[in-house]
């Protein structure tokens, strides 16, 4: 008794698998390929086509045999008991391939042809989701002039399950304010953003886009008692994927929203900065538990003083933006502030095009494997820190090189009133910023919303990006 206290401690590194185990969909026990039915392809290349349910009339066995154009490459068979259940599936290889099928029976010798389907592809699957800037219309309704058997969307945002005409498929495009009621709609940079990957990677695309106007971050939440409820945003676009039966088959999340969160008009009262990481943490849990292949998550920061917003809290959304990737281990997040030409709320037609542009190489790298030669994300902010003890000088580090000319110093703030930032240099990833005299300031912003004009200068990658926007990040004080 009244032994020492003895501790031990061991130390455990743990390393992150490169990427999940492929979780695979449970087919429905009554499912068969419809018309212009898109298939998502597994870890392996592949989609799987099933063909299960129960006859109506007697038979010997079941087939179903797969084309490729007119060209038969396989034929499935089983014997049909007591209970006439069968299950048969198909494997298809992802490419640009049109599929067709024929389902039949046999008995007594004779063959009956029951049911087909045709154009049928397999390839990879995207969801886009946020509010206006990932609908993407652009304000004046232009359509994007692609189309493509290759690019391809399902239902429509404002389904209702008991409207059976939105569980349809039908080629992608950007707008669609006709009578089919905005079906198969994926917005400009969507449409532009699969144009690129189809002609890059030579695979089908789908792209199903949940995105709704105006709407805060807490509204994208899912309904924990109903994940399907088609009162919700989340609800409706699960409710689609599971119709198309694509939710196993999800392989990344393009979110760009947050102008609506600026303002406190949240579900708290608070400003939206305020909870907007705990929001996005539980919706992307969310995701992960409904989309379990996922692979990766791209974010834009909103444009500065989107949509008229004129206050410190805008930027400190901007901020929380630029701090989430710290919490997952696969999220980009790209930058707006350099896209010409700009939105002051949305963008036109250009600018929903750039934005695409600077997605494609982020897509390539970690959905597809090809490894970048340069930088392809925006220059983001290290460390600001003064360089001596008398406070007059502050050195930004960034974390590649980058450009600028002497105008920049006019978008920096510090919290410090009185302090008088006179001169800007630096090089290769460093920024240094000289005052008047000593300062007592302790933090440091880089653009506010509400004094900041698309024709004014700003800092650039070499890789031509514009950095993220930064608020009231910490100074450092100078290391000994």
């Amino acid at each position: 008794m009244g032994g020492g206290v003895v501790s031990r401690s061991v130390r455990i590194e743990v390393v992150e698998t490169k990427q999940d185990d492929w979780v695979k969909r449970i087919p429905s026990a009554d499912e068969k390929p419809v018309d212009h039915q898109f298939y998502s392809r597994d870890d392996k290349g592949k989609g799987t086509l099933h063909y299960r349910g129960t006859l109506t009339e007697p038979a010997d066995s079941v087939f179903l045999r797969l084309y490729a154009g007119d060209k038969l490459i396989d034929t499935q068979g089983q014997k049909i008991g007591a209970d006439k259940k069968y299950a048969l599936a198909a494997s298809l290889q992802a490419g640009l391939i049109a599929y067709r099928t024929e389902f039949g029976i046999k008995r007594g010798g004779a063959e009956t042809i029951l049911e087909k389907a045709n154009d049928l592809v397999c390839g990879d699957v995207f969801v886009i989701q946020g509010q206006s800037n990932a609908e993407a219309w652009t304000d004046q309704r232009v359509v994007h002039p692609y189309r493509s058997p290759w690019l391809r969307s399902f239902g429509t945002p404002s389904t209702n399950k008991d409207r059976a005409r939105d569980a349809v498929w039908g080629n992608a495009l950007s707008f669609n304010g006709g009578p089919n009621h905005h079906h198969y709609q994926i917005g400009y940079w969507g449409v532009e953003l699969g144009k690129t990957l189809i002609e890059t990677h030579k695979i089908p695309i789908c792209i199903i886009n949940g995105a709704q106007g105006g709407t805060r971050v807490d509204q994208h939440q899912r309904n924990e008692a109903d994940p399907t409820d088609v009162t919700t945003i989340y609800g409706r676009l699960l409710w689609r994927l599971q119709q198309a039966k694509l939710t196993h088959g999800v392989r990344a999340v393009l979110w760009h929203q947050g102008e609506n969160d600026q303002g406190e008009s949240g579900a708290s009262g608070a400003y939206g900065w305020v909870n907007y990481e705990e929001y996005f943490i539980r919706m992307s849990a969310a995701w992960k538990q409904d989309y379990p292949n996922i692979k990766h998550y791209y974010i834009h920061q909103i444009w500065p003083g989107a949509c008229g917003s004129r206050s410190v809290e805008g930027d400190r959304l901007r901020e929380r933006q630029r701090q989430l990737p710290k919490q997952f281990s696969n999220m980009s997040v790209l930058s707006t502030l350099g896209i010409r030409p700009g939105g002051g709320c949305h963008y036109l037609a250009e600018g929903y095009a750039a934005m695409a542009r600077q997605l494609v190489p982020l897509v390539n790298q970690y959905n597809y494997g090809v490894e970048p030669k340069t930088s392809i994300t925006p220059p983001n902010i290290r460390s600001v820190s003064y360089v001596s003890d008398r406070k007059d000088e502050i050195r930004l580090v960034f974390d590649q090189d980058l450009k600028w000319d002497e105008e920049i110093i006019e978008r920096f703030y510090l919290d410090d009133d009185s302090a008088e930032l006179t001169a800007v240099g630096g090089s290769e990833k460093t920024i240094t910023l000289k005052l008047a005299g000593p300062t007592a300031a302790k933090n440091l912003s880089y653009v506010r919303g509400g004094k900041w004009r698309q024709d004014q200068s700003i800092i650039w990658g070499v890789n031509d990006l514009a950095a993220l926007t930064f608020c009231e990040v910490p100074i450092e004080l100078p290391v000994d």
